[in-house]
């Protein structure tokens, strides 16, 4: 009887998480799967995650990238990287890894990210120059920096959401090339750019010891 109900529960849990994201994805109208392709997601890639929250992007990304791949999703919010770190754990994905971020600087502990994407997120960013700038140290040298937003020429709210010209400006200060600019049909826009220059770039980890998460958890002493 007990494991019935064990069992009852957490289909439950699984229920309840799947309903989150449907609701999620129809609050922004994003074909996330039409939105990767854009970008150029492909499976093995190594991908940093700015502004995960509690993984509305996070767990589809997971799903393309596979098990060779890997995701490390950032946030300023601790809290929303704990619910999904408990999603992680529910669903058994053990190739996520979560970081608490600066408003500066997104901290990823490594420096071979093949890319950093950031999903209905940027235009929140208040120092989005700077993040730019010191994000570009965690790429590998090819390595892309994508943005999935709403364009509000086409989309809703126009004072909240930023033109992409505007993007495309802060991109230019902080030494971003446009690789590509695509929309979906609807209401957002894929900008895809590439650091000038990859300052301090190699295709190797920073040390664990110096690390700010190990094995999918926040490493001793790192921000909560």
């Amino acid at each position: 009887m007990l494991r019935r109900l064990g069992l009852a529960f957490a289909l439950l849990a699984v229920a309840a998480s799947l309903a989150g994201c449907s609701t999620a994805a129809a609050q922004w109208s994003l074909d996330v799967e039409k939105a990767m392709d854009a970008i150029g997601v492909a499976p093995g890639m190594i991908v940093g995650e700015a502004g995960a929250g509690d993984g509305y992007f996070t767990f589809p990304l997971l799903h393309r990238l596979g098990v060779k791949g890997a995701v490390y999703a950032n946030d300023i919010d601790g809290r929303a990287l704990a619910r999904l770190r408990s999603r992680a754990a529910r669903e058994g994905d053990t190739n996520v890894f979560t970081v608490v971020g600066e408003v500066d600087d997104p901290l990823f502990p490594r420096t071979d990210l093949h890319m950093v994407v950031v999903v209905h997120a940027f235009h929140e960013f208040t120092r989005p120059v700077e993040w730019m700038v010191n994000t570009r140290k965690y790429l590998r040298p090819g390595g892309t920096l994508a943005i999935v937003d709403i364009d509000p020429e086409r989309g809703r709210d126009r004072n909240h959401f930023w033109p992409r010209d505007r993007i495309l400006g802060y991109a230019k200060q902080a030494g971003y090339d446009l690789v590509k600019i695509a929309d979906d049909g609807g209401e957002h826009m894929f900008i895809v750019l590439r650091p000038q220059v990859v300052i301090g770039a190699h295709a190797s980890s920073r040390p664990v010891a110096d690390a700010r998460i190990v094995s999918g958890r926040l490493a001793p002493g790192a921000k909560q």
